[in-house]
């Protein structure tokens, strides 16, 4: 890729993305290709092989799957023995599969005078039989943890019991302070989580009427950019300022606000300097806005042009929802290959003794199953008796599953493939959109324009381009992956540094290289996103596309700054504009006395990020259509002169605003 800084020369047969043109990159194509069939075939090993249960299903002590295997088939919940050993270790307390989880708070001292109730209540492990037990076997059946001392009122979540609450009257017998204190934020903020999921049920209709509403609310918007796009901007401006101001002012007076119910940070002198460095924020936004006003108006007309690309090819704004179907599709693969990746292995059983003074549990001498040693939970269960019942002193439990040793690089594989799908299918349709944009600024006549503009580019991209496609998202790829990889490094070495000195530079060169990382992947989306442009214009491969974009931008940078930045801020600040609209919709609604609650933030989160991400997809199409439409300008600007022989395809008041005018229509 060079720089070229001869300007694009008149080409009399130019007539607009050529029709007549051949497939680019076609090496990247078949190694994508390659790559892809390895990725799902990968896939398909992990699904013969893994077993996505054993992550899902809760599992009790002797590895039996609840609600799956054959012994515990009907019960499908997990309930723990001792709730306090999970708070801080790996939860080293027997667990059992029940048919549902328990319904009252019991502990074995209510009951201790009432053998039959004390059977009744009591829980414990599969086969261990109470019939002819006295207090005294019980007794000795709770100290081997083959029983429950206790258990508490609980709910399922995720096939997993979990408490309710905790009384009061079981701290200091059964939990000390600090383990009850814990356990009650826990419990709390499971709470919280059902009290939201309760609230995300009951509002889910008006979220989406809501969401939807915001969908039309953009249409509005572009809509109106193509006679209105210098109200609608200032609109914009002064709406970002406006709440730039109002949140200074909210700043300065902490202690006036009804929110701020703690007089500790009503009197915070923190609030005093987030209200200046947003008043600042705002002063500076008016500021450039006086100073690049003209540069603002003619950014406006390039929005105004491209939302007139847009309403004539209106199947462009829906056409973004194709892309993000495909790219659910592929992260919903990836997590579930992932999943049945990571369930791949062997499980390990060992013998654990939970009663070493009086362990009476007898086996074969041939299995020699001793502490530590490797068993086998079927033959364990059938072979080894204690007292002619089955083991409670000594069991075979799961300890872990073991992965294959090659899977790392099945592992390397499944994140490579899923990335690189993913950016690819959001490059097909950069390139897509950028064909049908650049389609309609070359057409010199625009009710001439193709009455299928849209399905003649995903066809001709699909036919011709796919390798460019290809070749532009690997390269995304390649710079997201030494993302990932240093964070993954940088996540094994946390904690490992010898000293503050080698902590803090090691610290240092990771901050820099993502820094440096992040950047470059900005600049090659940039670079994608013009080359593909150009792609879709001449038909070359993408460096030579890259090239001549390149060098296009290069001669006419300061416009490339200002005008793009411009854009950009401007689009952004649509999306804000509709995001707090809704935003504001929402919570009018929920704060009314009549559907006031403490959860009124729930609907309000939901409606922002849906309409956040309606807004994106709209403004997406937007924003392609902007660069693709400036890209053709500054060509259009160089190609032609406005004589009868070399017009310009630029619109008349495009044209005016630059001065410029065609001699001869």
């Amino acid at each position: 890729m060079h720089y070229n800084e001869r300007p694009i020369q008149h080409d009399p047969q130019w007539k607009g993305p050529l029709k007549n043109r051949s497939c680019t990159d076609i090496p990247c194509l078949f190694v994508f290709i390659i790559f892809m069939f390895c990725w799902i075939s990968i896939g398909f090993y992990a699904y013969n092989n893994g077993d996505i249960d054993t992550l899902l299903s809760p599992t009790d002590s002797e590895g039996r799957r609840c609600g799956i295997d054959s012994e515990v088939v009907n019960n499908t919940n997990l309930v723990f023995f001792d709730l306090t050993k999970c708070f801080n270790s790996r939860c080293n307390t027997p667990q059992v599969c029940v048919n549902k989880c328990p319904t009252k708070n019991w502990i074995v001292t209510q009951d201790i005078d009432d053998i039959d109730n004390l059977k009744k209540n009591l829980l414990c492990k599969i086969g261990v039989n109470l019939e002819n037990k006295n207090i005294n076997d019980i007794q000795q059946l709770i100290n081997k943890n083959a029983c429950a001392q206790w258990y508490l009122e609980s709910f399922p979540v995720a096939g997993r019991c979990l408490p309710k609450s905790i009384p009061i009257d079981f701290s200091g017998t059964i939990i000390t302070d600090e383990q009850l204190k814990k356990a009650r934020e826990i419990i709390d903020y499971l709470y919280k989580g059902q009290e939201i999921l309760n609230k995300i049920e009951t509002t889910k209709d008006n979220v989406i009427e809501l969401i939807c509403a915001s969908a039309l609310l953009c249409l509005v918007f572009i809509v109106a950019l193509k006679w209105i796009a210098l109200p609608c901007v200032i609109a914009s401006i002064i709406g970002v300022i406006s709440i730039l101001f109002y949140l200074s002012k909210l700043c300065f007076k902490p202690h006036e606000q009804e929110f701020i119910e703690n007089n500790k940070w009503a009197e915070w002198g923190g609030w005093k300097v987030i209200g200046i460095i947003l008043s600042f924020i705002g002063v500076m936004i008016i500021l450039l806005t006086c100073c690049l006003w003209n540069r603002i108006y003619l950014a406006c007309q390039l929005i105004k042009e491209a939302s007139k690309a847009v309403i004539s090819t209106l199947t462009t704004l829906f056409f973004p929802i194709l892309p993000w179907v495909l790219q659910f599709s592929v992260i919903a693969y990836f997590i579930t290959a992932g999943l049945y990746l990571i369930s791949i292995g062997e499980k390990n059983f060992i013998i654990e003794v939970t009663d070493d003074k009086d362990n009476k549990c007898i086996c074969p001498f041939g299995l020699n199953y001793h502490e530590g040693a490797t068993c086998d939970p079927n033959v364990f269960n059938k072979n080894c008796r204690e007292n002619d019942e089955n083991c409670i002193s000594m069991g075979c439990h799961l300890q872990n599953i073991e992965s294959p040793k090659n899977i790392k690089y099945a592992y390397v594989i499944h994140i490579v493939g899923g990335l690189w799908s993913f950016f690819f299918i959001s490059a097909l349709g950069e390139m897509i959109l950028a064909a049908t944009f650049a389609t309609w600024y070359w057409t010199m006549r625009k009710s001439d324009l193709p009455y299928f503009t849209l399905l003649i580019s995903i066809w001709r991209t699909i036919r011709y381009h796919l390798g460019t496609v290809a070749f532009g998202s690997f390269l995304i790829t390649v710079v997201r992956c030494f993302r990932l990889l240093l964070e993954y490094i940088h996540a094994q070495a946390t904690g490992q540094s010898q000293g503050p000195m080698l902590g803090g530079f090691s610290e240092a060169c990771y901050k820099c290289s993502q820094f440096l990382l992040a950047v470059l992947e900005r600049f090659l989306r940039f670079m994608n996103r013009n080359a593909y442009i150009v792609c879709a214009i001449y038909g070359k491969g993408l460096c030579e596309s890259a090239s001549d974009a390149l060098s296009l931008l290069m001669r006419n940078i300061l416009r490339v700054i200002v005008l793009n930045k411009i854009v950009d801020w401007l689009l952004i600040a649509g999306k804000i504009l509709v995001t707090s609209v809704m935003a504001l919709i929402t919570w009018s609604y929920y704060s009314h006395p009549d559907r006031y609650d403490d959860y009124w933030y729930v609907p309000v989160t939901l409606v922002s990020l849906g309409s956040y991400l309606v807004a994106t997809i709209f403004f997406s199409v937007h924003e392609t259509a902007v660069d693709t439409i400036f890209l053709c300008f500054l060509e259009d600007c160089e190609r032609h002169d406005g004589s009868a022989a070399k017009p310009y395809y630029m619109t008349k008041k495009l044209a005016k605003l630059l001065r410029l005018h065609n001699n001869q229509q």
